[in-house]
């Protein structure tokens, strides 16, 4: 969205920061090793749980952050997903955490754990966690059994609290503030802003404010108001069943698209499945011989304008294929396939993202396929 509202944004995937100095901060493309230079009047350092890490990288001694992290799991319970229909139960656990059992499409999510971890690229979720979770359900559904078997998926998020002498992660604030370092004893010549806290609940708050701090620093008057703008999918998004009968309608009368896929698109991708259903209708497609609910011409789309690098991108962030439980060798390899013919791969970078991302998968979330 930021991208197409203005010529001079860009969203660089797969660079890092290397080091700062004075006036220049010097990035690297992790997928060509190529180094280059930008001269910033100033930064915001919105890495998260990375957020000192970044800071070390531009020669900054903090420490803001004081991170937990919270897995989760979900798994493929049928009784389970009918016993809660459509209905998040939020509840205290015996140990006094507040828990959650979720309905995620035609599975149940699980979670979260709140434990404190000092670097986030090695966060996972344990075993320990993992039969915390199955436990704590049968304390709302004695008669329901969940097992090990039936998690199809398990991951964990870091949370960027502010680093703290609380004696327990509950009492730590879940508020959001900006740090700012500037000054000689930096040896920059620009600030820079480090977004402390914050969460999925806030961000979009969290945003403006950094945003309105920044428009000052800069001495510009914000033009647009974004607390209630629809951003991606939601723009537009047609609300009650006749809303939604009347999208697919109008789009299907001008592609030819079939309604029950249009309906298919419309749920992933909410009102952007318009740009998708007219890339479809470009060239002949088809169905994934191992995935006929995906086609051909889907994968291409992403890989196109979905900034996809990696097979494990698409698996794993820009489609909920790995996170439901749906990936399998057969169609690992055929969307890596179709990968490899959209981003030009040679037959051995096609088979190194292939096994890239089953070793990711097996590592962080617990998937053997």
């Amino acid at each position: 969205d930021a991208e197409a509202e203005s010529p001079n944004a860009r969203a660089l995937n797969y660079v890092s920061m290397v080091k700062g100095e004075k006036d220049t901060v010097f990035l690297r493309d992790e997928l060509t090793d190529e180094t280059f230079e930008v001269r910033p009047k100033l930064v915001i350092n919105a890495a998260g749980p990375w957020i000192d890490f970044a800071n070390h990288s531009l020669g900054l001694s903090t420490r803001f952050i004081g991170g937990t992290k919270g897995s989760h799991l979900v798994v493929d319970n049928p009784e389970l997903r009918a016993a809660i229909g459509g209905n998040e139960f939020f509840f205290e656990n015996k140990d006094g955490r507040i828990v959650l059992i979720f309905p995620l499409f035609d599975r149940v999510l699980i979670g979260t754990s709140d434990i404190k971890i000092e670097n986030p690229d090695e966060a996972r979720c344990t075993d320990e966690e993992v039969d915390y979770f199955i436990g704590m359900v049968e304390r709302v559904f004695p008669s329901i059994k969940v097992t090990r078997e039936q998690v199809v998926f398990r991951f964990t998020g870091v949370r960027p609290l502010p680093s703290s002498g609380a004696k327990t992660t509950g009492q730590v604030s879940r508020d959001h503030h900006i740090e700012v370092l500037s000054g000689d004893w930096t040896n920059l010549s620009f600030p820079v802003y480090s977004l402390v806290g914050g969460k999925w609940t806030s961000f979009r708050a969290f945003a403006e404010q950094i945003t309105d701090k920044t428009l000052a620093f800069f001495g510009i008057e914000r033009q647009k108001q974004t607390h209630d703008l629809p951003i991606g999918g939601g723009r537009g998004f047609p609300v009650t069943a006749e809303e939604r009968e009347k999208f697919i309608n109008r789009v299907a009368a001008w592609t030819g698209l079939p309604k029950e896929r249009l309906a298919v698109l419309l749920e992933r991708y909410g009102t952007r499945a318009e740009a998708v259903a007219d890339f479809l209708n470009r060239a002949a497609d088809a169905p994934l011989v191992s995935l006929p609910e995906y086609s051909k011409r889907e994968i291409a789309f992403l890989a196109q304008y979905e900034k996809v690098e990696h097979l494990d991108d698409l698996l794993l962030r820009r489609t909920m294929l790995a996170m439901l439980g749906r990936v399998t060798k057969e169609n690992l390899f055929e969307i890596a396939e179709v990968l490899a013919s959209a981003l030009d791969w040679s037959d051995e970078q096609k088979t190194a993202e292939a096994e890239r991302a089953l070793r990711l998968l097996a590592d962080r979330h617990g998937v053997k396929v």
